[in-house]
């Protein structure tokens, strides 16, 4: 078996997991309410063109003050739990990429 066949496995061992079902599963309520996917749609739009145009520091500043702009979409039930459950997935990959370089460097 290859290294491509074995990526492919691993993925699909990725989504069985809690954390990559249930933030797909907000993932696909948010698709469904319009309004608040072009909420967020626009939020991230406007932070990936932030993070692109300025130095670091004056980028967390302005995202900052994104995030105010933002904070009631945020408050949404269902956009905070989507955040949170991205997180939790976030934090699962981060420990599978440990994994893999603590095989890497044995």
């Amino acid at each position: 078996m290859n290294i491509n066949q074995k990526a492919q496995e691993l993925a699909k061992l990725i989504k069985t997991t809690d954390e990559f079902q249930t933030m797909n599963k907000y993932k696909r309520e948010i698709e469904k309410n319009k309004n608040i996917k072009k909420q967020l749609d626009n939020y991230l739009s406007k932070k990936d063109k932030i993070y692109t145009r300025y130095k670091i520091d004056e980028a967390n500043k302005r995202v900052s003050q994104l995030d105010k702009e933002y904070s009631r979409v945020f408050q949404n039930p269902l956009v905070e739990n989507y955040f949170k459950s991205t997180q939790n997935f976030n934090l699962l990959m981060q420990s599978v990429y440990k994994s893999i370089e603590g095989e890497l460097l044995r």
